[in-house]
């Protein structure tokens, strides 16, 4: 989609997710941004909107999929959403270094992981290709 005017981006705090968010920054531009990290995500948003875009945030775990498709619904309530960045993830090695059955992660590291990069990328895309189905447009962007 070109030029897209509604934009929702989850892990936008930090990394890639943000980077997008600052890209995506302009005048005429709505940025419904999440992630876990309110004081980062907050600097986001002021960077954003000292680039003339219109943000709002939410501090979201994308593991929550009432608490995704609840933001998701807001968002597409105030204007419907062009496009949104299923960008929310966590990393291997966070825990700390511990080999735990022949792993460098705990188990309860990897649900963890697999709870926001999986599962979280399913708890955003599907409330959102919903909403995008039912007025024939939109687009989906999925970070792996």
């Amino acid at each position: 989609m070109r030029d897209p005017r509604h934009i929702l981006i989850t892990g936008a705090s930090s990394g890639i997710g943000a980077a997008l968010a600052r890209h995506y920054a302009r005048d005429g531009v709505s940025l419904d941004l999440a992630g876990r990290d309110q004081a980062r995500l907050g600097l986001v948003a002021e960077d954003c909107r000292a680039r003339g875009a219109g943000v709002l945030t939410r501090v979201l775990d994308a593991s929550d999929r009432d608490a995704t498709a609840a933001w998701i619904a807001a968002a597409e309530a105030r204007a419907p959403v062009d496009l949104v960045i299923a960008n929310a993830g966590i990393s291997g090695g966070t825990g700390g270094i511990r080999i735990e059955d022949g792993l460098a992660e705990s188990r309860a590291q990897m649900d963890a992981i697999l709870a926001v990069n999986v599962q979280g990328l399913v708890n955003t895309v599907t409330p959102a290709l919903r909403v995008m189905a039912s007025r024939g447009r939109g687009q989906v962007a999925l970070m792996s």
